[in-house]
């Protein structure tokens, strides 16, 4: 290892000392472990996985000279995420002071071991987090439930990045309530046995699993049932003026029925007990149509400001009696300031923000000016996007890690949402879960490190011998410069894939409605949909895409489930392209150009459908793909009708 290099680790860590010599590890190895640390070392399982990574180090042959000696020493003065490695001729000395301190010392180390193999200079690593809470958020709530291994694997990437918070955002029918399953006979949901399971599983890997589930807005699932719908603000919708008829389905618990609280109290009864966290997640963002429903009597009288408060305070009392504290998204509280100081001592906001072009700036500094606990919550551009949106992912990241540090947060939790049935594969957020661990492990020294962050993936996460896919994957996310979309928080090619085929006219006007009324209803800007889609230069991108994807060659469990996932994300990218030309007429002098183009279209898609479906059973429950696949089965009856017309 030369000096001047960095250290092949990553997150990178806050102090790497260079000191004199190089020395290699062994595969014999003997320890000397403090009294004090006894206990902690076996709890990290320390001594096992030290040698498991040693046997399996990318160097060819290992060495089995001089013994490695390992000592391991507990220093309370450490940070208790903290920890220091050094590497000399007297061997390997650790030291920390927290269990879990030690576990992410091991974990820089078999990272060390696998991306460096068995030869290093000698170096001393000081290490410690910027942010207490560095989390993830996986949204299981929208169609796309994965499978207790997946779970497993996932947790199992956390740690490698230090990660030590994991909610499972949940708004449908995802976990077996048992008094109302048979509201739900279709979905698959997570069990409590299974939640007691994960629960466990994290916990040994230093990572709070904490329960999640919406209580106000997003409840759209269960609106819909017979059974609730007389719940909702809006049981038969709310109408909304435009050039075409339209009503908003009931996605809003009425707040003044006092049934809305008594249906959270019994969620909540029994989902609690399957969790050992004393954080829960109660979510209640975005309640469209809050106050202009059955609530408007209330609201008129109170304002919405407090109406959404008055019953806010009631979850989170039932919350309470559960001995646990209450996590809540910020965005109705940051928007109405005059019930700011309503906010209970034990309760966390969660700011998030998706888009780069809006700073967390002010919101964190106003909520740290009021004294209120917070965390920053960005996203991995994933949803809504097919392959993601690199840029946006990382500098929007960048600006939450910024300004959190800057004005207090407790905390960056990066988030993964599934709307528009969750299409995006595992791999598509992975660089936004690294960049964001990264961050929030150490922000002035991760930011910006694009290289390191596709190494890690490249080397660490995938094992591929290409050395490509850190670079595919960012590349994978970039296509939606080449819209010049007004979309945000989605791209144009997706879009095109989910509102079914129609005129150009028809679509502008569509998406432009659904811009000003997500606007309104989100107390932002109304905007018009614009659009400069180089049509050519996306082709030219599918291209090297394509190229670049044969050439991978990962060398974990699932390298082809991976490899064949990520080829039908280019497929779906290239269906919408071709939407794209049939609805613009491209290269189409002939009635029969149009006909040929749909029948291509819909050979493709057949395709699509088929793989779609098979990977996500490899790694998804069933319930959910139904809902997931429909604008995909509503595209070939579209195509079919059309070939149809035209025989």
């Amino acid at each position: 290892m030369k000096q001047e290099q960095l250290m092949p680790l990553y997150p990178m860590p806050r102090l790497v000392k260079w000191l004199a010599g190089e020395r290699s590890c062994s595969t014999s190895v003997t320890y000397d472990i403090q009294e004090r640390a006894v206990g902690d070392v076996e709890r990290v399982r320390l001594n096992a996985r030290l040698e498991e990574a040693l046997a399996g180090s990318s160097q060819q042959a290992a060495y089995t000279g001089t013994p490695v000696h390992i000592r391991v020493s507990l220093q309370e003065r450490l940070h208790p995420e903290g920890y220091i490695v050094q590497w000399d001729e007297a061997g390997l000395h650790i030291e920390y002071s927290q269990p879990a301190g030690l576990n992410y010392a091991v974990v820089t180390l078999e990272q060390l071991l696998s991306r460096q193999g068995f030869t290093w200079s000698c170096f001393r690593i000081e290490d410690e987090p910027d942010y207490p809470v560095r989390g993830l958020m996986l949204d299981i709530g929208r169609s796309k439930i994965p499978k207790l291994t997946e779970l497993f694997r996932l947790i199992d990437q956390m740690e490698r990045l230090k990660l030590n918070h994991l909610q499972l955002y949940m708004e449908g029918y995802c976990f077996e309530y048992e008094r109302h399953k048979a509201a739900f006979p279709e979905s698959t949901p997570m069990t409590a046995e299974e939640f007691r399971r994960l629960d466990a599983y994290a916990a040994c890997r230093f990572i709070d699993l904490v329960p999640n589930q919406n209580c106000l807005g997003h409840m759209g699932d269960w609106l819909s049932k017979p059974a609730y719908r007389d719940l909702a603000e809006h049981p038969d919708g709310m109408p909304i003026d435009g050039p075409y008829p339209l009503t908003f389905p009931p996605t809003t618990l009425n707040p003044v029925d006092p049934r809305s609280l008594e249906l959270i109290r019994g969620m909540f009864d029994e989902l609690l007990p399957a969790f050992t966290s004393d954080w829960v997640n109660i979510n209640m963002d975005e309640p469209f149509g809050l106050g202009v429903g059955k609530s408007k009597e209330r609201s008129d009288s109170i304002g919405i400001g407090q109406l959404y408060m008055e019953y806010a305070e009631g979850v989170i009392d039932i919350v309470r009696s559960h001995g646990k504290k209450v996590l809540m998204w910020g965005d109705v509280l940051t928007r109405h300031p005059e019930v700011v100081e309503r906010i209970p001592d034990d309760v966390t906001v969660l700011d998030w923000n998706y888009d780069s072009s809006i700073s967390f700036a002010e919101h964190c500094s106003m909520l740290q000016k009021n004294g209120i606990s917070y965390f920053v919550c960005p996203g991995t551009g994933s949803w809504s996007s097919l392959s993601g949106r690199t840029d946006n992912m990382l500098d929007n990241i960048a600006d939450a890690a910024v300004q959190g540090q800057k004005y207090g947060a407790g905390g960056l939790i990066v988030t993964d949402w599934g709307d528009n049935g969750h299409w995006q594969v595992p791999a598509i957020s992975y660089p936004g879960y690294a960049y964001a661990a990264g961050l929030s492990w150490y922000t002035k020294g991760n930011l910006h490190r694009e290289d390191e962050l596709k190494s890690y993936l490249s080397e660490y996460v995938f094992k591929d011998a290409s050395g490509e896919i850190g670079h595919f994957l960012m590349e994978l996310g970039r296509y939606y410069h080449l819209e010049n979309s007004s979309l945000d928080n989605g791209t144009y090619l997706s879009t095109l894939l989910t509102r079914g085929l129609k005129s150009r006219e028809r679509l502008v006007e569509e998406l432009s409605l659904f811009l000003r009324i997500f606007a309104e209803l989100n107390g932002a800007t109304v905007n018009s949909f614009k659009l400069d889609f180089l049509y050519h230069d996306i082709l030219d991108w599918l291209e090297k895409r394509k190229e670049q994807l044969e050439k991978l060659d990962l060398q974990v469990h699932d390298a082809d489930v991976i490899t064949d996932e990520l080829r039908n994300t280019l497929r779906l990218i290239e269906q919408a392209v071709g939407i794209h030309r049939y609805m613009c007429r491209i290269d189409m002098s002939y009635t029969q150009d149009e006909v040929n183009c749909i029948i291509d279209l819909q050979s493709q898609l057949k395709l699509v459908i088929e793989e779609f479906n098979r990977l996500w059973r490899i790694r998804n429950k069933e319930g959910g793909l139904t809902t997931s696949t429909r604008a995909m089965f509503t595209l070939l009856d579209q195509y079919e009708g059309i070939r149809q017309t035209h025989k």
